[in-house]
């Protein structure tokens, strides 16, 4: 009888591996003897073997990606030392369109099950995992007839992390960099009522966040609105998130309004724009309709669900100047959270087929981002990575949001702030705490519009007291400002306290938690009007603001 180990290396701690599940679960009646073992990327090595061993597998199934190959290259020989009769067997995506190189790696599996993989492993386990052939090529079942992979103790082991589900697979798109785009995937949807009884168990756990990993889930409204509506009527009540890939041109004027009535917090919307400009989505045959940039302003200024836009650097016809148009025009819809990538290279889709003709330069080790094109430098791409990993710290942190959008006004454009503040660091902006950000930030409008420094230094400050949720300001912020804010202000509450308790601004606290409060004092009147309703304002401890007038006297900065 063989014991078959599903290992995982996921990217990150909250994630988890939905395919291994399914794989489990459809070899059971071959192989009841599994262990499913999730581990992260950055976990030591020797602690992923010692754990390995002492399950004893006899085979070994590793689901390969992008973010993870390197670590199965650097785990494949020591398996081999520590369990020399081990059977080891790749599947994912970044083994199956190039199955042959990893065959002819200097530690390869002994099997690659290409593809979608139900099919393939279940070939693989009907054989005692002893075929002649080494990559396993089987046309998968209909989506409708694979088992739900869940079960009771896999949604005890994941508490606390992503919960990934799928209602459908393949995508009704074709774009050129996905491999959703090839001729053997097909669309497929999951019959209603099985996704409302899965949807049903899933949330009888309470998890966190469910994350639908369909490629387009609102590809078919009969399919997508009674799913909706399910969600809606069954878990608004319930502190769950669930998570869509859509495409906004899919949605009318009727989705829309049913949408301005979830929950806030219900729903989130991950969208990929990719680029503004037609040639470039023409020749990656990315429709995006130009109704498309409306209908995502008005779920974004409803608010009460999260956006997620994305852009990517690297497309065929877009330079440097092309693409500052499509992040500008992009991060001007205000998502809540911002991706400009980079152009991944992946095995088996057309991008990579057409390399040549679009001259691209791309790293040969996962996961494969372009460093140059026809259209973009090596130098250009560089900068961007840059502007990047900046969007990241600066916009999508939450902890410079009005910082942001002033500085976006004075240097005219989003791109042109990023691109200049780029400029500031010699060095990789990874590892740079709130402090490092702000200095740079502080030297560069130092350097360009000095006369703007004290409102910058207003809306820096702003941003820490929102954000920081401490009592206090960091070196870079503090001033005499500051310090009389607390003095003039702390003076000024414990006057009002009655019996221990503060009422001000609709707000009632204790004495006590003005220690624990930081209070802000602008110093400029343009501020003051664009920001506030009082002349000072108090963050209590659970950053509630009340805003206060001191007296005349202790007014002026």
């Amino acid at each position: 009888m063989n014991r078959v180990l599903f290992l995982a290396l996921n990217a990150r701690y909250v994630h988890s591996n939905l395919a291994l599940l399914y794989i489990r679960k459809c070899i059971a009646s071959f192989c009841p003897d599994t262990v499913i073992l999730e581990r992260g990327i950055n976990e030591k090595t020797g602690v992923i073997v010692e754990e390995i061993v002492r399950i004893r597998p006899d085979v070994i199934a590793i689901s390969v990606y992008i973010w993870n190959s390197a670590r199965v290259r650097e785990l494949v020989p020591i398996l081999r030392t520590a369990l020399p009769e081990v059977v080891i067997v790749f599947g994912g995506p970044d083994v199956s369109y190039n199955a042959d190189d990893w065959l002819a790696s200097e530690n390869p599996p002994d099997y690659i099950v290409s593809g979608p993989g139900e099919a393939g492993i279940i070939k693989l386990a009907a054989s005692g995992f002893d075929m002649r052939e080494k990559i396993i090529r089987e046309k998968n079942p209909p989506f409708r007839e694979i088992p739900f992979p869940y079960e009771t103790g896999d949604m005890e082991r994941l508490a606390g992390k992503i919960i990934y589900y799928e209602s459908s697979r393949g995508c009704p798109f074709m774009c050129s960099y996905c491999l959703s785009s090839r001729a053997d995937q097909k669309l497929e949807f999951r019959p209603l009522e099985m996704v409302r009884e899965e949807l049903d168990f899933i949330n009888s756990f309470r998890p966190e966040l469910v994350k639908f990993v369909d490629r387009t889930f609102n590809s078919r409204k009969e399919h997508f609105r009674p799913v909706w509506e399910h969600i809606v009527k069954e878990f608004s009540s319930g502190s769950t998130t669930f998570h869509f890939e859509i495409y906004p041109g899919l949605l009318d004027d009727d989705d829309l309004n049913f949408l301005s009535t979830v929950r806030p917090g219900l729903f989130q919307f991950e969208i990929g724009i990719q680029s503004v400009r037609s040639i470039t989505l023409e020749a990656i045959r990315r429709v995006i309709d130009p109704g498309s940039y409306a209908i995502i302003e008005r779920i974004i200024a409803r608010n009460n669900i999260r956006v997620h836009l994305d852009l990517i650097a690297g497309l065929p016809f877009e330079d440097y100047a092309g693409f500052a148009v499509s992040f500008n025009r992009i991060s001007g819809l205000h998502p809540h959270h911002f991706q400009p990538g980079i152009l991944k290279v992946l095995p088996g889709t057309e991008m990579m087929e057409r390399s040549l003709e679009y001259r691209l330069e791309w790293s040969k080790d996962p996961p494969y981002a372009v460093r140059s094109t026809k259209w973009l430098s090596g130098e250009e791409m560089e900068r961007i990575v840059k502007i990047s990993e900046l969007v990241e710290a600066v916009y999508n942190s939450g902890r410079f949001s009005e910082t942001a959008r002033f500085l976006t006004m004075i240097f005219g454009s989003n791109f042109r702030f990023y691109e200049k503040l780029a400029e500031c660091y010699k060095g990789s902006v990874h590892g740079t705490n709130w402090n490092g950000h702000a200095g740079q930030i502080i030297n560069l409008v130092r350097a360009e519009y000095p006369e703007h420094m004290p409102l910058l230094m207003d809306y820096l400050r702003w941003d820490w007291c929102v954000s920081a949720k401490l009592h206090h300001y960091p070196d870079v912020l503090r001033s005499k400002i500051t310090a009389k804010a607390k003095r003039a202000g702390y003076n000024y509450f414990v006057r009002k306290a009655v019996d221990n308790r503060i009422t001000a601004d609709g707000a009632v606290f204790l004495k006590e938690d003005l220690r624990r409060s930081i209070f802000f004092l602008p110093e400029t009147a343009e501020f003051r009007a664009r920001m506030m309703t009082g002349g000072a304002a108090l963050f209590l401890p659970d950053r509630r603001i009340v805003f206060f007038d001191l007296p005349i006297e202790q007014q002026e900065p």
